[in-house]
């Protein structure tokens, strides 16, 4: 009988510490807003209410994700139990080496975005927002919006191409 091909969850892994460690810091916020509007009811407003409902759904979808991600890991363990067999080493080759850049990637990218805490929701608009600040001065060149566009997509770009190949890095070992 030939043993099912299973691999290792290492996104299940980033899903449960990424969303713990998002957890900690944005539901305080969602349950200071919530209680404000039950204790101060004139200062209600709809604005309100769609941030509080806002938050509310990006915990609860965190929540089913982390959930999920744990039977992942969960299920890899016992799959990994069930299987495994332990066999006699024979020879002595030295274990290959690991590659540390993917996780430097993935580690400098999840702290930025937790660093930004709920304003990486502004993230895709960030550039065109600083270019179209850039432009109240009047002796601002030219070409210092597009400069700006430029810079700020490509930053963008570059890191999700990394971290692409980061995670396919990661797959391949």
């Amino acid at each position: 009988m030939s043993q099912p091909y299973q691999q290792n969850p290492i996104w299940a892994w980033v899903v449960l510490i990424l969303g713990g460690l998002f957890m900690i810091f944005s539901l305080p916020g969602v349950l200071l807003t919530l209680f404000m509007q039950i204790r101060q009811l004139e200062i209600v407003s709809s604005i309100s209410i769609i941030f509080f409902t806002i938050g509310v759904c990006m915990i609860v979808v965190l929540i089913w994700g982390m959930k999920r991600a744990w039977l992942a890991i969960k299920s890899y363990n016992e799959f990994k139990a069930k299987y495994t067999v332990i066999e006699p080493k024979l020879d002595s080759t030295p274990p290959a080496k690991k590659t540390i850049w993917p996780w430097v990637v993935i580690g400098v990218g999840a702290l930025t975005v937790l660093g930004m805490g709920p304003g990486v929701l502004m993230l895709p608009i960030m550039p065109l927002f600083l270019a179209g600040m850039s432009t109240d001065s009047g002796t601002t060149p030219d070409y210092v919006p597009m400069l700006i566009l430029l810079i700020g997509y490509g930053l963008m770009i570059g890191y999700t191409i990394l971290l692409v190949k980061a995670i396919k890095r990661l797959r391949s070992k």
